[in-house]
């Protein structure tokens, strides 16, 4: 299978068990790998319920706790790879977070645009 099928395939309705933590609020996923050196993994989450979405923060945390990270980019690749799953979401499938954070300290005239921004799993891809 090729990996874009992969990924295109699985959306995993996460059931809630009500309005608690975030930590309780989310179960496993389902993780797809492609092939490859690096084999990375993707574990796509998708939350019906609309009062149970994630800030880019509880996401953040919500990744941590599972031993992951927001997804990183490096590659036209993987950006393409991702940018098909995203493409094949309807409206209502609510948000998705990546893990690129705009440095606030960083900001001046003189800054260039790849230096404003950095991964948060601390990658040094320079991929944007």
């Amino acid at each position: 299978m090729q990996p874009g099928a992969a990924l295109q395939a699985v959306l995993l309705a996460v059931l809630l068990a009500g309005p608690r933590g975030v930590k309780s609020r989310l179960l496993s996923g389902q993780l797809v790998c492609r092939g490859g050196t690096q084999r990375p993994c993707y574990k796509v989450i998708y939350l019906h319920d609309t009062s149970q979405r994630l800030n880019f923060e509880e996401a953040k945390e919500a990744c941590r706790r599972d031993g992951g990270h927001l997804v990183s980019i490096e590659s036209g690749d993987e950006q393409r790879l991702i940018e098909k799953f995203i493409e094949n979401l309807s409206a209502s499938d609510g948000d998705f977070w990546i893990g690129l954070r705009r440095h606030e300290e960083k900001r001046s005239n003189s800054t260039a645009c790849q230096d404003l921004y950095a991964w948060t799993d601390g990658s040094m891809s320079k991929f944007r």
